[in-house]
């Protein structure tokens, strides 16, 4: 039984992916069973059959040209034949073949009534006597039924070849629309590790320069040159080097996880770490305080802790890199009723200094505020009154509280 299912969904496969050819194979087989035995009623008779069967090769590709010629078929078969043919089922076949194809309801319509009227008309031309107005009614209310089941079908069919083509083009707009979100978040992905490598980059090789020019007018101009002095400057350099290389290969890693990179360190993140960030920064020779309470992070999500700390460290890269020598910085992170907020000023020259050497505008404050926009935050920066450049920057911690829905 289970080989036959399996030869019969192969036949169907086939005769869907084929149907002109099926077409073919069906006339032709039609014409040699119906056809041949029409021709027992004579010559007349066989041309009829033959004229009403063959065109069926075609009758999907000109469903309405195949109706006009088999109603005029039926109409000379009335005329020069008095008997019904085996080769009548064709009749029937055409009116289905149009309830089936053709969207047009007028054309649908018109092969009912054609069926309607040759029912009537053949009922008249086949039926005999003693009983004839009996049998007259018998045979055309007999044809009309078969007639109006055969054109119902054919619409059913319609209908779910409409319906089946409406599921594959919905089908086929949700594939389309799950690879356009996967290209979306591929994309987005890709817009975060971007982000994170350049705040990492930008972070490490600042302190890395920062250190080489102390080196350097250490070298030039210092005397005597400390070997204390300079071992503390390449060990920073190296530590903060080695602590960038193994960043930018966890972000990369975490490209694979589903909760992403914020997710991925996130928990790991809390008062330690910024104290560390802080540290790292004090080593170039920066004056930093920090004001941080030690459960600042306490009941903060993963993903507003990872913010927090790149937030802090974008705004004293940004002091590194434009606040001038002799400034000195101060970072403030604490509770709100509402949220987290980060405070990094400083007391440098800021976005005022206009010296050849001052470094081109980068990215970070636009790559902050995305980050911020992202978790529902804001982000204000702009310079002191007096000296120096301010970031303040407020995190709702409820926008992703684990007990929001």
């Amino acid at each position: 039984m289970k080989q036959r299912n399996f030869l019969a969904a192969r036949i169907d496969q086939w005769s869907r992916e084929h149907p002109r050819l099926l077409d073919l194979i069906m006339a032709g087989s039609m014409w040699l069973v119906f056809g041949l035995s029409s021709a027992l009623a004579g010559l007349p008779a066989f041309l009829v059959a033959t004229a009403a069967i063959l065109p069926l090769a075609v009758r999907r590709r000109f469903p309405a040209t195949v109706l006009a010629w088999s109603a005029a078929a039926f109409a000379v078969q009335l005329v020069v034949v008095p008997i019904p043919l085996p080769a009548d089922i064709a009749q029937a076949i055409v009116v289905y073949t149009v309830a089936a194809h053709v969207a047009s309801v007028p054309i649908r319509l018109l092969a009912l009534g054609a069926a309607l009227t040759g029912s009537v008309l053949a009922g008249f031309r086949w039926s005999t006597p003693p009983a004839y107005e009996a049998n007259v009614f018998k045979n055309a209310v007999f044809l009309g039924i078969l007639f109006v089941l055969v054109w119902v079908i054919g619409n059913l069919v319609r209908g779910r070849q409409a319906n089946m083509s409406a599921l594959r083009a919905a089908s086929a707009r949700l594939e389309e629309g799950r690879l356009q979100h996967e290209r979306f978040v591929a994309q987005r992905q890709r817009v975060a590790a971007a982000r994170e490598i350049h705040d990492i980059v930008a972070h490490c090789l600042t302190v890395v320069i920062v250190q080489a020019d102390g080196a350097e007018y250490a070298a030039e101009h210092a005397r005597p040159w400390e070997r204390g002095d300079a071992g503390t400057v390449f060990a920073t350099i190296g530590r903060t080097a080695r602590s960038a290389l193994a960043e930018v290969r966890g972000v990369i890693e975490v490209l694979r996880d589903a909760d992403g990179p914020d997710e991925a360190h996130g928990a790991r993140l809390g008062i330690a770490e910024l104290r560390q960030l802080v540290d790292s920064v004090r080593a170039t020779g920066l004056a930093v305080e920090v004001e941080a309470e030690p459960s600042v992070f306490d009941d903060v999500p993963p993903a507003i802790r990872f913010t927090v700390l790149r937030v802090v460290r974008e705004a004293l890269t940004n002091v590194l890199k434009h606040a001038g020598p002799h400034a000195t910085a101060h970072v403030v992170v604490a509770r709100t009723p509402g949220g987290i907020m980060v405070r990094a000023e400083d007391d440098g020259v800021g976005s005022r200094r206009a010296d050849a050497t001052a470094s081109p505008p980068g990215y970070g404050l636009d790559g902050m505020r995305e980050r911020l926009r992202a978790m529902g935050g804001v982000l204000e920066a702009g310079p002191r009154s007096g000296r120096g450049f301010v970031v303040d920057a407020t995190i709702p911690v409820a926008a992703l509280s684990p007990a929001t829905p």
